[in-house]
């Protein structure tokens, strides 16, 4: 079925009835095909066509022209697309300080830089469905890392490829004819990911943004060209030492390379280098070993980190694998250039059950190393506008049950500093959240995670139907979901021995 269109507002609103059968849909003008998608479509019964929300698709650059939309959908699906200058509103909840879409599906952050005190963050976003496909880059924008505002979506899918992972600078050098306030972004170009891109490889291509990351425009060719059938995610930083910028690059299996270029235009491979169990989304980063000096860091998808040297062309582990997350929920994180702590954003992979969007940013922490008798460890703290951000509820120090009510929405943080390592147990708006010392278990809810024996000084911050726990002063971090999003409500904490408890309000 097909049905033209003439655009005369600002939005196409696409109907999209979630998770259901997908099916092709293009949009096209005179000169070629513009957009093309997989759309979830519901079959119209007794002439009424149901969906569950609209997803806005820029069309103001084709204003005044008319637009042929076609797939084998059905007649409603069609005559439901609409044309607005506006967003609708969905009501339903959401955290109030990590970051989740209004509608769709989010995955990894891409392109995090820091510019003029503004943060960046772009992202993997299917608008279309609240599962994983169409991959776009969406757009939000922040002056504290806490609250966030949605923008245009950046990148859509191209006849070259969708759009998947991939970084920011800052054109500091005044590279690629641009002016040195430029944004320039390297993603990966995922050819034969949709059909419109059959028969494409998977290549690393660069966009740029000369109006602050309002707008992206792709360059012409590619950055670096096929290496491995599906690398990707490309991760671009400058190395001082060497006087060069490098790009981390996973390749297959647990293999990455490492790439160099001093114009950003041309880049060599410098090192194909094996690490275990390491898979995708690679982030390399010197970071500041907490008494003084520094070492570098690789960092893949699954939190596996590890620690050594880098020149600039190879990096050197030290032999020694760790995790930076107790829990599977958070993935794919990535560093934020530009910024003078060094700043980590994970993606959570949650399922926000009955809500229209899928997917949560976890909360930006600042990393450190600590040198232990067991190696270098990563101690991940909240960032400091968290701490300002929070209002105190309570305090109280010594033994038994401590209880507050929490009247107004808002996350809550709730840290137990104990005089020795001892169990706790907490009623979290009704959710049961329990830690046993001697056996280092986290009891949420009907889950239960191992994060470590006589663990101490933990944080447990909620917000909405998240929740983020750390020990130890930020060196044991896990990440899961709450069985409720609740916000507000009655608060009881109990703990087996003396202890400080202070509860924090964080709006």
């Amino acid at each position: 079925m097909k049905k033209y269109i003439r655009i005369d507002r600002k939005y196409l609103l696409i109907p999209v009835c979630a998770e259901k059968k997908t099916r092709t849909v293009s949009f096209s003008v005179q000169e070629g095909k513009a957009f093309e998608f997989q759309i979830p479509v519901s079959e119209e019964e007794e002439g009424f066509y149901g969906f569950h929300y609209f997803a806005p698709l820029n069309v103001e650059k084709y204003a005044g022209r008319k637009m042929l939309v076609e797939g084998d959908v059905p007649d409603g699906f069609l005559d439901a697309i609409a044309l607005s200058d506006s967003i609708p509103e969905v009501c339903q909840s959401h955290p109030l300080i990590h970051f989740t879409a209004d509608t769709g599906w989010i995955n990894d952050p891409n392109g995090l830089i820091c510019q003029d005190g503004t943060y960046h963050m772009y992202y993997q976003h299917n608008p279309f469905d609240t599962k994983w496909e169409n991959m776009c880059w969406g757009h939000a924008v922040s002056r504290d890392l806490l609250h966030w505002e949605k923008k245009e979506t950046a990148l859509y899918p191209d006849e070259d490829g969708t759009v998947f992972s991939g970084s920011g600078i800052i054109n500091e050098k005044g590279l690629l004819g641009l002016d040195a306030d430029a944004q320039i972004y390297f993603y990966t170009c995922a050819g034969s990911k949709s059909e419109w891109s059959r028969g494409k490889t998977f290549t690393q291509r660069i966009a740029v943004s000369t109006d602050g990351g309002e707008t992206l425009e792709r360059l012409d060719g590619c950055a670096v060209r096929q290496l491995a059938e599906e690398n990707r995610d490309p991760k671009v930083y400058w190395h001082e030492e060497s006087g060069a910028y490098y790009m981390v690059l996973y390749l297959r299996e647990n293999d990455f390379a490492i790439l160099r270029s001093k114009d950003l235009k041309s880049w060599k491979k410098t090192q194909t280098l094996t690490l275990e169990k390491a898979w995708e989304c690679p982030d390399l980063r010197k970071l500041p070993v907490e008494g003084g000096g520094g070492k570098w860091v690789f960092l893949s998808a699954d939190g596996y980190y590890f620690t050594g040297e880098f020149d600039g062309r190879e990096f050197t582990p030290d032999g020694v694998r760790r995790k930076a997350w107790k829990t599977t929920v958070p993935y794919a994180a990535q560093t934020v250039w530009g910024t003078e702590d060094v700043i980590l954003i994970p993606w959570l992979r949650t399922k926000n059950r009955n809500k229209l969007y899928t997917g949560a940013m976890g909360l930006p922490r600042k990393l450190t190393l600590v040198k232990t008798q067991e190696g270098y460890r990563l101690r991940q703290l909240p960032v400091d506008s968290f701490i300002g951000a929070r209002r105190p509820v309570h305090s109280s120090e010594g033994e038994g049950k401590v209880f507050c009510m929490s009247q107004r929405d808002g996350a809550l943080e709730i840290c137990i500093r104990m005089e020795k390592p001892s169990d706790f147990s907490v009623d979290l708006y009704g959710t049961p959240i329990t830690y046993a010392a001697s056996c280092g278990k986290l009891g949420v809810g009907d889950e239960v995670y191992e994060i470590g024996k006589y663990l101490n000084d933990f944080s447990l911050l909620a917000d909405g139907e998240l929740l983020e726990a750390s020990a130890e002063n930020g060196l044991v971090l896990a990440m899961m979901e709450l069985p409720s999003d609740r916000r507000r409500g009655n608060v009881t904490v109990k703990v087996s021995g003396k202890a400080a408890v202070d509860i924090y309000r964080i709006d």
